[in-house]
């Protein structure tokens, strides 16, 4: 018995531990989505900074208080996976073609930039030894492109700049870390060979490149095999892809060499392979595309949260020492962005190849100085100083976390208030936003689909579905809505009250009409306890009308708004009479009406489409015929068609760059896979 008691108290432990972990990881995931929300709205406020202001949130929460994390495992599980996406996605092109530039850069940059820094932190505070001085200086070499170009107007004048920072990024972040490897190995022995570490740098470097393009060329051949075999899935190319980061960085790691530049170096081999895929396997392209992003975007929120998470506790561990402890440490931060800053900017402005003058070099070079702001990988490196470093309050893992937080801060907050005046777009030409052309590309392709004579019931269907997308960023009042519904209510009781003193129709058709009116102001509610309640009530009344189980079951499973005419037209039916002479007058009034509320707006709201469409959507199912699926496919075929159309037009009279196009052209092929899977229910709903 003890035996089992013990053997339950440890799976309830372990459980405990599982559903302690997912819990953690689940909150982070939606501290992120909140920071994401957070900057679409405030976009002068950096995202990451928004990411470390709400991980400081969190972590006052139970679960995260005195949070630690294992820095080499983060470094597997996070960085590697990241790094291995850039390098895919970047230029060969650009690569090839600035390969001086990366070396300049990438290793030559980060070596004179640690030296440099390294003896100046230590001959101003030589309370901080050379080593740790080195291995700060290593920490913050590494730049943070992708973060940089988020608050940068796209501006061609600026290409060359930006394209140079993402190349450079790939390969410093590398650099980065085999510095802080000797620099800590420098600090553990308390000496330092110069053509040790120059053997263990090239050692490190060149290898784990070597061994990243091997392994990344296997995989390379293994997946062009699968391909040629049509084994291609998504699910198979997909796994294989992401098994390469982590197998390439464990690889290395146990070799001895660098796993980051080997993750680089697969990378880029894979790039390789989506460049000739061109359009094979599209359908697995799109798929990788999708969830590279997804993660990409969840792995740099989780860095920036857990600094936020621990910034409180080690904060409150340095006021602990001294409280003047944190100007010193401030102080010091400072110093080593703007030393790094000057160096940087001086390096860019003569050490580097521009490829196209923009006769303002020191502007570019001052740029490229400002936008090497420090970002992911220096948060990664800081978390793996050892507890063992200790020498003093200066100089233990915490303070020198911080040192480095400080440092992202300044250089993320400098680039997020230069950046964005520095690249503005001088030219007084003020071209229409995405959105405002995606609006004129639907609002020509509905206008096209009315003008067809027949099939008029199809097109009316494809119509609405377009003009949803006309609103779909706008916020649905509420008041509004029902406000309208209401008014479109009372016309039509007054236009059928009107043929009822006309003796147009008969007492019963009167009753039960105004019946169904009444049921279907209140189906248009939404009201969830409202709906279940529809459906019930349908479901028997349908059951009594056919005597058919079968009957009430679809009735039950079918929206109350189809449900309900459905219903009445059969009812109206078994009286010997016709419900779809008496909607069509009620039809024409409210729509009428409709009509003159959108003439006296000053643009079509979203509430008013939203009563359009249910009306004709009611007047479709009760008086014209359904739809057939064929023809309605190939009208959708058609709107597409439509659309593609009008780029071209305005691509050939020059009214629409490449860059608003090519998103155009995302977003039509998007909503045809859209269409594409959902095609079936089109019929169904609009039956």
């Amino acid at each position: 018995m003890a035996f089992y008691a013990i053997l339950l108290v440890r799976k309830k432990w372990k459980r405990g531990k599982i559903m302690e972990g997912v819990f953690v990881v689940l909150i982070i995931l939606i501290g992120i989505v909140i920071s994401i929300l957070v900057n679409n709205h405030f976009k002068l406020i950096p995202l990451p900074m928004i990411f470390i202001a709400v991980g400081i949130g969190l972590s006052f929460l139970p679960p995260f208080r005195n949070f630690t994390f294992d820095p080499n495992m983060f470094i597997f599980m996070i960085i590697a996976p990241l790094l291995y996406n850039e390098a895919q996605s970047a230029s060969r092109y650009w690569i090839g073609r600035g390969a001086v530039n990366i070396f300049s850069l990438s290793i030559a940059l980060v070596i004179v930039t640690v030296i440099l820094v390294g003896f100046s932190v230590n001959t101003i505070f030589p309370m901080i030894p050379l080593a740790l001085a080195f291995a700060m200086a290593s920490v913050v070499t590494p730049t943070d492109a992708s973060a940089v170009s988020a608050f940068a107007h796209p501006n061609p004048k600026y290409q060359v700049p930006f394209t140079i920072l993402q190349n450079e990024s790939l390969f410093n972040d590398a650099a980065g870390f085999v510095m802080f490897d000797l620099s800590l190995l420098m600090f553990v022995k308390g000496n330092f060979s110069i053509v040790e570490g120059a053997e263990s740098f090239l050692l490190e470097f060149i290898g784990g490149l070597i061994l990243g393009a091997i392994v990344g060329a296997v995989f390379h051949v293994l997946r062009s095999f699968l391909i040629s075999l049509d084994d291609d899935s998504p699910i198979v190319m997909l796994v294989l892809e992401l098994v390469v980061p982590f197998l390439v960085y464990f690889i290395a790691e146990e070799a001895n060499l660098s796993g980051i530049l080997a993750v680089v170096a697969a990378g880029l081999v894979q790039g390789v392979e989506n460049d000739k895929l061109q359009l094979t396997a599209s359908e697995v392209q799109l798929v990788r595309d999708n969830v590279w992003i997804i993660l990409e975007e969840a792995m740099s929120g989780a860095i920036f949260m857990l600094l936020g998470l621990t910034l409180p506790s080690i904060i409150g561990k340095i006021i602990q020492t001294s409280s003047g402890l944190i100007v010193i440490l401030v102080s010091v931060a400072a110093f080593i962005y703007i030393f790094k800053l000057l160096i940087r900017v001086l390096w860019t402005r003569y050490l580097v190849w521009m490829h196209l003058d923009s006769g303002n070099r020191w502007k570019d070079s001052l740029l490229m100085g400002v936008s090497g702001a420090s970002g992911t990988i220096s948060l990664s490196l800081a978390f793996l100083f050892p507890e063992s470093v200790n020498q003093n309050a200066l100089t233990n893992r915490d303070t020198l976390i911080f040192i480095v937080a400080v440092i992202i801060l300044i250089s993320l907050t400098v680039a997020a208030i230069m950046v964005p005046k520095m690249t503005k777009n001088e030219t007084k030409r003020k071209d229409k936003s995405f959105a405002q052309w995606n609006r004129e590309m639907i609002m020509v392709t509905m206008n096209e689909l009315r003008k067809q004579p027949e099939n008029h019931t199809e097109a009316q269907i494809v119509v609405d579905v377009l003009s949803q997308q006309l609103h779909q960023h706008a916020v649905t009042n509420i008041r509004k809505l029902k406000s309208l519904y209401k008014a479109a209510h009372a016309t039509e009781v007054d236009a059928i009250t009107k043929l009822h003193e006309e003796n147009k129709i008969t007492d019963d058709e009167f009753k039960y009409y105004q019946e169904f009116l009444s049921l279907s102001l209140f189906t248009v509610s939404n009201n969830i306890f409202k709906n279940i309640m529809l459906r019930i009530r349908f479901g028997i009344h349908i059951g009594r009308l056919n005597r058919d189980i079968k009957s009430v079951q679809d009735m039950m499973l079918t929206s109350p708004l189809i449900a309900e005419q459905y219903y009445w037209k059969k009812e109206f039916e078994l009286h010997g009479e016709d419900l779809a002479p008496i909607e069509e007058i009620g039809f024409n009034a409210v729509m009428k009406q409709l009509r003159q509320n959108r003439r006296d707006a000053a643009t079509t709201t979203r509430e008013l489409h939203q009563v359009q469409k249910y009306y004709r959507e009611r007047h479709r199912r009760i008086g014209m015929k359904s739809p057939d699926p064929i023809i309605l496919y190939e009208t959708f075929l058609s709107a597409f068609h439509q659309e593609f159309l009008f780029l071209q037009d305005q691509l050939t009279n020059k009214q629409l760059t490449v860059e608003t196009a090519s998103q155009l052209q995302k977003q039509i092929i998007y909503d045809e896979l859209a269409y594409i899977k959902n095609s079936a229910s089109y019929t169904a709903t609009y039956r």
